[in-house]
């Protein structure tokens, strides 16, 4: 059964899921191959776990328009635990079940963020304009967790777009659970259990140096005891996240402030260490060089609270 999901207009699905379901273009010719966000025609699918740690396929889509969203979920389970064989594959969620996954999409696409507060204290800078007129009805893609966004970000630190993907294809495929639906499968995250109970190396054949299996197992150990947890930490002035975050043994500025952005839904987190952004920066401003950490901070100071929304359209560039 298909159910509603309130979005705020506007916003383009197919756009907005471009960033997560395939590969920049300076990637492109190398192939990507999704393990994690998979468009599957004209619907995305990712699994997610449920309370109570059980896997199941989360499945959105848009009926309406960029202007006049319709967004639908759905959820689908393994044949084994399904309702009506595999060829139905429906979820039979219970109520608190069903309340989790809706909050979950709704986290996902960024469901309450007004863009035209983000256009309008953008008003005055002409290059940001244009790229909202551009890339209309672009939201920021969630991260369904901080704990998957954080080990996702550490094993993609010093490695190229392609082989952090094969990085992290190996982790899900050791570590993670599998959902087979209409013929295809579907990785859902090693649980933070699962991880935590690792030494550093038995990740190694993975190709994942010892000193980032030492980071990916901390983050899990972390999650467990509670350190991490989303909604403590989403409710904390922006400083004191991060600092939680910073302790974390393989987390540094650049990769707490990504984490903020694409796991905690900070909107003014500004990652402004990224060397890709400063590049783009440079770029868009047509400044003949890189942009640098703290010429993006004055640049963008005015923009508060929707500093990580600029961030995240100059990055768009690399893939429209």
């Amino acid at each position: 059964m298909w159910r509603a999901l309130a979005v705020e207009p506007p916003f383009d699905f197919e756009l907005s899921f471009r960033f997560v379901c395939t590969a920049p273009r300076a990637a492109a010719h190398l192939g990507f191959e999704p393990y994690v966000d998979v468009w599957q025609g004209r619907e995305y699918r990712r699994a997610v776990w449920l309370p109570g740690r059980r896997p199941v396929l989360l499945r959105l889509r848009n009926q309406g328009t960029v202007d006049q969203p319709r967004l639908q979920w759905r959820a689908a389970l393994p044949a084994k635990d399904a309702v009506g064989g595999a060829a139905a594959a429906e979820a039979a969620l219970t109520a608190g079940e069903a309340e989790a996954l809706a909050r979950l999409a709704a986290h996902i696409v960024s469901a309450p963020v007004r863009l035209a507060d983000f256009h309008a204290a953008i008003g005055r800078d002409a290059v940001l304009r244009g790229l909202a007129r551009r890339f209309a009805g672009l939201k920021i893609i969630r991260a369904p967790s901080l704990y998957e966004c954080l080990v996702s970000t550490v094993l993609e630190q010093q490695l190229n777009f392609h082989f952090a993907n094969v990085v992290k294809r190996r982790l899900l495929a050791t570590f993670g659970e599998a959902l087979e639906f209409e013929g295809r499968t579907y990785w859902a995250y090693p649980p933070p259990e699962r991880l935590a109970a690792l030494r550093p190396d038995e990740l190694r054949p993975l190709q994942i140096s010892g000193r980032k299996a030492s980071y990916v197992i901390g983050i899990a150990q972390a999650v467990l005891a509670g350190e991490l947890a989303a909604e403590r930490l989403a409710g904390q002035p922006a400083q004191a996240a991060r600092e939680t975050l910073l302790r974390l043994r393989g987390i540094g500025r650049w990769t707490a402030e990504y984490a903020a952005l694409r796991g905690l839904g900070d909107d003014n987190a500004l990652p402004a260490e990224d060397v890709g952004l400063q590049k783009t920066v440079g770029q868009v401003y047509g400044l003949r060089q890189y942009a640098t950490s703290r010429g993006i901070e004055r640049r963008w100071r005015a923009f508060a609270p929707w500093r990580g929304y600029a961030t995240y359209y100059c990055w768009f560039t690399q893939w429209a």
